[in-house]
């Protein structure tokens, strides 16, 4: 006879299929940052997890699944922010949003490695779900950070509505570029959790 295991209706089910996140709006921990350089862009790279709530340790309990199969386990809960340029207004807007949701706490600038004090610290994301086209073809779900605020500032905030691949792809097709540059670009550079861009977690 099999008992039911203490915490079974709980459990989420790890059934080698993509649980997906969803939307809403959440005080999120960042668990690893490093600022990175990719096509000539400073990047900030941070990987998180959900704090507190529901879906606490949310992406933990992915990794954990996902490393008890395979020893290239990724660690999907994945940020990145460009820096400079156009985008230095949502850089600041993020550091500002961790700096007023960690109380005295303030940012080292110039500081070797200063990256790392990031870790641990709180920040509130704005998540709504977006539709994408594998590449089987298939439409799948991910859920990205569409805003960063303070933990504070998540209480004026709303659940954005769902993303259809239709309506992303015709809002991708009128947006007007300059030099290269979507004129919407907030500088996020959002990480799908179903696609293969995931960071390793060490």
């Amino acid at each position: 006879m099999i008992q039911k295991p203490q915490g079974y209706d709980e459990s989420w089910a790890f059934t080698g299929e993509t649980r997906t996140l969803p939307a809403g709006c959440y005080v999120c921990v960042v668990k690893k940052a490093a600022a990175v350089e990719e096509n000539g862009k400073n990047k900030l790279v941070v990987l998180f997890d959900i704090a507190e709530g529901e879906q606490k340790d949310f992406y933990k309990s992915q990794y954990d699944a996902a490393r008890a199969n395979s020893s290239d386990a990724k660690w999907r809960g994945v940020h990145k922010q460009i820096m400079n340029g156009s985008s230095l207004p949502f850089f600041k807007g993020l550091m500002t949003s961790i700096e007023k949701s960690n109380p005295g706490y303030t940012f080292p600038w110039g500081v070797q490695n200063n990256e790392k004090t990031l870790t641990g610290k709180k920040f509130g994301a704005v998540m709504g779900r977006e539709q994408f086209q594998a590449q089987d073809g298939s439409l799948k779900w991910a859920t990205k950070i569409i805003q960063i605020r303070s933990i504070e500032g998540l209480k004026d905030a709303e659940t954005p509505e769902d993303k259809l691949y239709s309506d992303t792809q015709q809002a991708r097709n009128n947006t007007p570029y300059i030099g290269g540059v979507p004129q919407h670009d907030t500088g996020f550079v959002n990480v799908p959790e179903s696609m293969d861009e995931e960071l390793p977690f060490n």
